[in-house]
C-alpha cells in the first residue's frame, strides 16, 4: 500500500452532528486531509483541547478565507477564528504551534513574499509580517515548495522550514548563495526578530542543515557538508544554537576520525542528565550507506561543550539478535533501518527508544516514469515493524520489544536514492510515510503509550483493514499492546492523535464523499 501524502488542507466545515456526549463530530465539505490539519493542545502531557486549521472553498472570490477552530478535550467547538488570503497566489508552506502561539507560513508568487500569521491561544491575531526572498536558493526553494504543494509529491529535504520555539517564539531557515550555505532567524510571539545566524560566507564547502530539535534552550541539527555542489561526498556534523541568542555553541563530526562510518536519525537534549544524546547506526569503514547493511546502532552523549562523554555501540549480532524474538530476526537481515521517533526518559533513570524499520527499494513504476522524462524518483521507501530498545540507566540494552507489522510504501521525491540512510529516515518522516501516530507520556514519568497503524491486506481486495495499535508501558519490564479495528466499507484516510486519559482521537476522511470525522475511541 502507497500511503497518501500530506498536502494542504481545503476545508468548508460545516458542523452536521455531534454525539451526546460532544465526542465525535461529523465535518463536510472538504476536499483533502491532512494529519497536521489537527494539533492537540497540552497542559504538562495531559491533552486538553485540540485546533483545527482549514480552508474555506468560496470559488466567486479573489479572497481565500483560512479558519482556526477550537475544540476542547470532548470535542466541543470553543472558539474560531477567520484570515483572508489573497486566493490562486497564497500557498501555505508551514505552520507551527509553541505552547503558546500558533503560527503559519504562506509563499505570495503574486508578490514574491514570504508572509507570517501569528495567534494566541484565544484564536487572537497578534502579528503579521511579510519576507522578502534574500537569494536566488531561497527562490529556488519556494519554488519547489510551490510545485510540491500543486501535484501533492513528496517534499524535498531542503524547503522553506518553520520550527517553533517552547512557548518563545519561531525560527525560519534561509538559504544563502546557490544553497552553498544556509540561514536561521528566529522571531518572538510578536515576530520581533531576536538574531539571525549565517553560515560562513567563505567557507569552500557547501552546507545544508537540518533541525533536529528545538528547545527552549537550544536548536539541534544536522549539517552535511559536501567540497562540491554535485560531489556526493558527504560528511555530518552534529550542532548546537543558543536558542535566546542564536550562538553556535558546537559544530563537531559525528564520526571519530577515519575509524568510523556512521548515519545519524536522531540528534536529542537530556534536561536530566544536561547532555545531548544522537543515534543511528553504525558501518565498517568500507561499507556503503543503503547499499550495505548496517552492524548494528549506536548511542553518543555529548557535553555541553561539545565534547563526546560516552559512546556505546550495540552489535546485531553480538547484542541485539539474543534479546529479540525469532521473528523479529529476519527483518534485521533484510536490510532494514531504524528511524528513531522518539526517546522517553523515565524518572527510573531508563530510556525507552521507539523506532520503526525502513529501507529504500528500486521503484518499478518510478524507474518507467524516468525513462519516459518523467520528474520521479527511481527508489521508494519500504516500511516494516516497530521496536523499542529499552536502555537501563548505564546505557546497557536490557530489552529489545519487538511489534510486527504489515508491509507499506511510501513515494520518494526525486533524487533520495543519493541521500545517506540516515537522511532518508527524515525524508520519510517529513512526508508522512511512517505508520508510527505518537507517544504520549504520563505525568509521573514512568509510564507511556505509542500509537501506530497497521494497515493489514485483505485477500482479493484493494482495502486494507486497518487497526490501531497502542502500546502500553506502566512503570514495569512488561509491554502490553491494545488493538482497536479502525476500518470502514469504504476507502478511509484515518490518522490518530493523543486524547484525554484513557481515550484516543481518530480522525477519518472518506474518500469521494466529502466527509470527515473526529470521535474519541476509549482504549480497552
Amino acid at each position: 500500500m502507497i500511503k497518501p501524502l500530506p498536502s494542504l488542507i481545503t476545508l468548508l466545515l460545516l458542523l452536521c452532528a455531534a454525539a451526546s456526549l460532544a465526542q465525535t463530530h461529523t465535518l463536510s465539505g472538504f476536499t483533502i486531509s491532512n494529519k497536521k490539519a489537527i494539533t492537540p493542545i497540552y497542559e504538562g502531557n495531559e491533552v486538553k483541547g485540540y485546533t483545527m486549521f482549514y480552508r474555506e472553498d468560496r470559488p466567486d472570490t479573489r479572497v481565500a478565507n483560512y479558519g482556526l477552530d477550537f475544540f476542547d478535550q470532548d470535542l466541543q467547538k470553543v472558539r474560531s477564528a477567520m484570515f483572508p488570503k489573497e486566493r490562486h497566489f497564497s500557498h501555505l508552506l508551514r505552520r507551527a504551534y509553541n505552547g503558546e502561539t500558533f503560527s503559519f507560513y504562506f509563499y505570495n508568487t503574486r508578490t514574491k513574499l514570504l508572509e507570517m500569521d501569528v495567534f494566541d491561544r484565544s484564536l487572537n491575531k497578534i502579528a503579521s509580517k511579510q519576507f522578502p526572498l534574500q537569494s536566488k536558493a531561497d527562490q529556488h526553494a519556494a519554488l519547489e515548495e510551490l510545485q510540491v504543494y500543486r501535484s501533492g509529491a513528496s517534499k524535498p529535504l531542503s524547503g522553506m522550514n518553520l520550527y517553533a520555539v517552547p512557548n518563545k517564539g519561531f525560527i525560519r531557515n534561509g538559504y544563502t548563495g546557490k544553497m552553498k550555505g544556509f540561514s536561521l532567524e528566529m522571531y518572538d510571539n510578536k515576530l520581533n526578530l531576536k538574531w539571525k545566524y549565517k553560515s560562513e560566507e567563505r567557507s569552500k564547502d557547501y552546507e545544508s542543515l537540518l533541525v533536529h530539535e528545538v528547545t527552549n534552550k537550544y536548536v539541534l541539527a544536522t549539517i552535511a557538508r559536501r567540497p562540491g555542489n554535485v560531489s556526493k561526498k558527504l560528511e555530518f556534523f552534529v550542532a548546537a544554537f543558543d536558542v535566546e541568542t542564536g550562538d553556535n555553541l558546537f559544530d563537531v563530526p559525528v564520526e571519530n576520525g577515519n575509524m568510523q562510518q556512521l548515519s545519524v536519525s536522531s540528534f536529542s537534549f537530556d534536561e536530566k542528565k544536561m547532555e545531548f544524546i544522537a543515534m543511528g547506526e553504525f558501518y565498517s569503514v568500507e561499507d556503503k550507506e543503503l547499499a550495505d547493511n548496517s552492524q548494528g546502532f549506536y548511542v553518543k552523549r555529548i557535553g555541553l561543550n561539545g565534547k563526546q562523554n560516552l559512546a556505546k555501540f550495540f552489535a546485531w549480532e553480538k547484542d541485539v539478535y539474543p534479546l529479540m524474538p525469532q521473528e523479529a530476526k529476519k527483518s534485521l537481515k533484510e536490510d532494514y533501518e531504524n528511524f528513531v521517533h522518539k526517546i522517553i526518559r523515565g524518572a527510573d533513570g531508563k530510556q525507552h527508544i521507539v523506532v520503526e524499520q525502513y529501507k529504500v527499494m528500486a521503484d518499478g513504476v518510478g524507474i518507467a516514469l524516468a525513462v519516459l522524462g518523467g520528474g520521479t524518483s527511481m527508489v521508494k521507501g519500504v516500511i516494516g515493524n516497530m521496536l523499542i530498545y529499552t536502555l537501563g540507566p548505564d546505557l546497557s540494552l536490557e530489552k529489545v520489544s519487538f511489534f510486527e507489522k504489515d508491509r507499506t510504501d511510501c513515494i520518494l521525491p526525486p533524487g533520495a536514492g543519493a541521500y545517506g540512510a540516515g537522511l532518508i529516515g527524515q525524508v520519510i518522516n517529513m512526508n508522512g510515510g511512517f505508520d508510527y501516530q505518537f507517544t504520549q507520556e504520563d505525568n509521573s514519568q514512568m509510564g507511556f503509550t505509542t500509537a501506530y497503524i497497521n494497515y493489514k491486506k485483505i485477500y482479493k481486495s484493494k482495502f486494507r483493514q486497518k487497526t490501531l495499535v497502542n502500546i502500553m508501558y506502566a512503570g514495569n519490564t512488561q509491554l502490553i499492546t491494545d488493538n482497536i479495528d479502525v476500518s470502514s466499507s469504504n476507502e478511509v484516510v484515518s490518522f490518530v492523535y493523543p486524547a484525554k486519559p484513557g481515550y484516543v482521537l481518530v480522525l477519518d476522511r472518506q474518500s469521494g464523499e466529502e466527509k470527515l470525522e473526529m470521535k474519541l475511541v476509549k482504549l480497552n
